[in-house]
């Protein structure tokens, strides 16, 4: 691999493990989500440091920079495990304890094969990725990320229309929102190769693991609904016509904060109130300034719509 080439890939890890930190040394940790986000962190830092040691000391020795290259491939094999455990705790699952056990267990067993030299025969750096040469089970190893990425957008996507939970329905959303980009550059990636293309992710997976991590890190936190307000404030303001004051924009904004309030409390008045702190009576007396009917904003899972339109007819 060129040396321009180098530079520049370790760079882009070298940005990515700086930001993946500062995610990291953000979470709050006070939940069993929060662990087991903090997981999925550590296996993505891994990722971006063994990517960034690799790249960096290819030209001093060949042997350490593939060395670097097999721990991030280890790396892979723990981390989609460790997204579809968090995805199975925000959805509060029962079986949590033994999935993940039984889903370590197999990304161990695979970490042992590859050093064993059953899963990769070589590594080279060429052009501006690292080509693989695979073993005799190789396919198998890299079809094991490739399942825990589809089972996780199965267990969110399952939820999120059937969880009878508004805030697991909504903790689903927020997931598979952030998770989205990432199995489209996994799913595409591979696809490419079965193709016979020599596809890399050095530059796609790092951006679409920082989307992933930088909103998890808001829902972790409880900070997903001010950034999401924050951002619908601006459009609002930005887009706002036949607006001649500024108190029309003030009650304009309020208006909104309210109604967002609303949706993500499911309706709920008092988690509104919460949300906003504000006292419930004060969001009471606003909600019937603004003739705003709470009732609305209640968001049944699609199953509970079906039987409500049942009932209706």
């Amino acid at each position: 691999m060129e040396s321009n080439a180098l530079i520049f890939l370790g760079t882009v890890a070298f940005i990515g493990m700086i930001l993946k930190f500062a995610i990291l040394f953000n979470v709050s940790i006070k939940s069993q989500i929060a662990e087991s986000f903090v997981v999925v962190c550590i296996f993505f830092l891994l990722q971006n440091v063994s990517e960034f040691l690799g790249y960096f000391t290819y030209n001093i020795s060949e042997q350490v920079g593939l060395a670097f290259v097999h721990i991030y491939m280890i790396a892979l094999y723990f981390l989609f495990p460790s997204v579809l455990v968090l995805a199975l705790t925000l959805v509060e699952s029962k079986q949590l304890k033994a999935v993940r056990t039984i889903l370590y267990g197999i990304a161990f067993c695979i970490s042992v094969a590859h050093l064993s030299g059953y899963i990769v025969d070589g590594i080279k750096f060429v052009g501006w990725s690292a080509v693989i040469t695979p073993g005799s089970y190789y396919w198998a190893a890299i079809s094991y990320p490739m399942l825990m990425t589809i089972s996780t957008v199965i267990v969110l996507f399952k939820h999120y229309i059937a969880n009878s939970s508004f805030e697991i329905r909504n903790r689903c959303k927020v997931n598979l929102l952030a998770f989205s980009p990432m199995f489209l550059v996994a799913v595409l990636v591979i696809l490419f190769r079965l193709a016979g293309f020599e596809s890399s992710t050095a530059i796609t997976m790092p951006a679409a693991t920082i989307f992933f991590l930088f909103v998890m890190l808001l829902q972790t936190n409880g900070n997903i609904f001010w950034a999401s307000l924050r951002l619908k404030i601006l459009i609002s303001v930005l887009t706002q016509k036949n607006i001649n004051t500024l108190v029309e924009i003030l009650v304009n904004i309020e208006k909104l904060r309210i109604t967002e309030a609303l949706k993500a409390s499911n309706g709920m008045q008092r988690n509104a109130a919460k949300l906003l702190s504000v006292p419930p009576s004060t969001l009471n007396k606003k909600i019937a300034k603004y003739e705003i009917c709470a009732e609305d904003f209640q968001q049944l899972s699609v199953f509970d719509a079906i039987k409500s339109r049942r009932l209706a007819s």
